[in-house]
């Protein structure tokens, strides 16, 4: 009887110990989109194996895969910024991955077609959203919106960029926000590219979705865009 008694304790001890260990982890919850919901996933790299995919085309720069991690470092004699580029899937789509600054003065996500179309481009200290045109030396940009943002940490930050139409929302960490209509803008996207300059740049897990647009996005962008105003209004002391 006493074996069959520590027996019992000993039982009573190691089940619930398992059935812990068992306990499947909480996935994180993808950031937030606004202007439009996640469609099809049409493609991710995960840089998996320590290497790209073969659908990307590297054009110039040093491109390293560390872990499952991609390293980016300007090459000076190359005479252009690093730039490596692979068919976008859709014109209207749901771009994230996770970025660090090591030392390059700007990171980027561009899209373009025959020629330049739109940019997301990261700086330690701000990001923004641009218009493009041209190609070569016609290349011409006009920023659509701004926002000041330390981001020189050496962390991880993860992006989101909606791009439907001829309007753009970029945000970072879930938080701070661009948005803004690139008028004119052509709605032909075929191909994006990962664009850095200087040493060292890093991205991490690229995933593009169709991009639904959101039938309540006009309500939200006038409420977003109010809130955004308030936000940038400088405060007055008492």
């Amino acid at each position: 009887m006493r074996h069959l008694g520590s027996f019992l304790v000993l039982l009573a001890l190691v089940v619930p110990a398992l059935a812990q260990e068992k306990k499947p982890e909480k996935k994180a919850p993808e950031p937030r989109t606004w202007m439009t919901k996640r469609g099809e996933l049409l493609w991710e790299e995960t840089f998996e194996g320590g290497m790209w995919s073969k659908e990307w085309n590297k054009y110039k720069g040093d491109f390293k895969v560390d872990g499952d991690k991609l390293k980016v470092a300007e090459i000076a004699a190359d005479g252009h910024h690093p730039a490596m580029s692979r068919k976008l899937g859709n014109d209207n789509v749901v771009v994230q991955f996770k970025f660090k600054f090591d030392g390059s003065p700007w990171i980027g996500f561009a899209m373009d077609d025959k020629e330049h179309v739109a940019r997301l481009i990261l700086n330690p200290d701000q990001f923004k959203i641009i218009k493009m045109a041209g190609t070569g030396g016609t290349t011409k940009g006009w920023d659509i919106d701004t926002k000041h943002q330390k981001l020189s940490d050496s962390a991880w930050h993860t992006v989101v960029l909606e791009i439907y139409g001829d309007e753009m929302v970029a945000t970072i960490d879930d938080n701070a926000m661009v948005l803004g209509k690139g008028d004119g803008m052509t709605p032909t996207r075929s191909r994006c590219e990962l664009i850095s300059g200087g040493q060292f740049a890093w991205y991490s897990d690229i995933h593009v979705w169709k991009a639904e647009l959101d039938d309540k996005w006009p309500q939200k962008r006038t409420q977003l865009l109010q809130m955004l105003k308030k936000k940038a209004e400088p405060t007055s002391g008492k």
